[in-house]
């Protein structure tokens, strides 16, 4: 995968900021990562509207299926 820009990271770090780098399904605040709600891949925007808070172990299982997203 292409190394993301500093705007990028940016607006990641921003949505992690907003959630207190709180993941939104588990409530956990350990290794905390910035999500894509719509996947930037496949024109998802890179806007911090777009972001959610996901741990780790939460956002494997978001990439895994076993969690969707929009249903949750």
């Amino acid at each position: 995968m292409k190394k993301r820009s500093y705007e990028h990271t940016k607006i990641q770090r921003q949505g992690k900021e907003r959630d207190q780098y709180t993941c939104q399904i588990c409530g956990s605040n350990e290794r905390s990562e910035g999500h894509h709600i719509f996947d930037y891949v496949y024109g998802g925007a890179a806007d911090k509207e777009n972001i959610v808070t996901l741990c780790h172990d939460c956002h494997n299982k978001v990439h895994k299926g076993l969690i969707d997203l929009l249903k949750f």
